[in-house]
């Protein structure tokens, strides 16, 4: 698994072995990543390194507590859905078995540190999770989800909010039975429960939705909103403001009421 987040991740060649492994593996991360800056909110970031320079961690910064804390931090804020299964000890077979099927329905499984798991999502809206400012903020919060993380426990990412894939995976963990099985999901922020989950992967895709949207507005004569809205947001911002523009007093007022 290091030797996949190493290639996944850019790293030069590291030599795995040794009881300094993972601190060599993360200073060769780091320094290929320090001149990037710490992820917002508000950005996609592409890799699940920060920088070293000016970040007071709560642990180490090249510890793996910290390590763990970022990559989970990483895979929350570049997936929309993440689901929560509980598993048993799964033999080489039954693991290699339900990674593949799950990258064939366009997800990805990952083994959970639950305890370190906790405190990410305690933090989890903080600009930096790991920060030392995180902890002493939160140490005392809960978030929803921390009571499933009890057992040994996964989650399954998902990049898009893309109800088909749900439905893909849904159907692999039902042929898995007892040896993992949904227990929850966090979509778009949301926390899901398993019966909410069930409805909403028989939802149709946003794609879907649209092209219904289209179908009934052009049914209804509305060929000229369709156009708007399938428009560009400039286009659409000009269009109103004209409208707006267009307006004598008297139809405004008629609008107010």
């Amino acid at each position: 698994m290091i030797r996949g987040l190493v290639s996944g991740l850019g790293a030069r060649t590291v030599r795995i072995g040794g009881s300094n492994t993972l601190c060599s593996i993360r200073t060769a991360l780091f320094s290929q990543s320090s001149s990037r800056s710490l992820t917002t909110s508000s950005s996609t970031p592409t890799s699940p390194i920060y920088q070293v320079e000016n970040r007071n961690t709560f642990k180490p910064v090249l510890s793996r507590k910290t390590f763990l804390l970022d990559y989970y931090s990483h895979l929350n804020r570049t997936n929309k859905i993440i689901l929560y299964v509980h598993h048993g000890h799964l033999n080489k077979v039954d693991n290699h078995k339900f990674r593949t099927d799950l990258t064939n329905a366009g997800a990805k499984l990952h083994i959970l540190r639950n305890s370190i798991y906790n405190v990410f999502l305690r933090n989890s809206q903080e600009e930096d999770p790991a920060s030392a400012e995180a902890y002493h903020n939160n140490k005392d919060k809960q978030h929803p989800l921390a009571p499933l993380l009890n057992g040994p426990t996964g989650i399954i990412t998902i990049p898009t909010v893309d109800p088909s894939v749900v439905k893909s995976v849904v159907k692999i963990l039902e042929g898995a039975q007892e040896r993992m099985f949904l227990i929850g999901a966090l979509v778009d922020s949301s926390v899901f429960t398993t019966e909410q989950i069930a409805e909403f992967k028989e939802l149709p895709t946003q794609e879907q939705l649209q092209a219904q949207l289209v179908g009934v507005l052009t049914v209804l004569g509305g060929a000229g909103l369709v156009r708007t809205l399938e428009s560009t947001p400039t286009t659409l911002y000009l269009t109103m403001k004209q409208r707006e523009d267009d307006m004598s007093p008297e139809e405004e007022d008629a609008e107010k009421i």
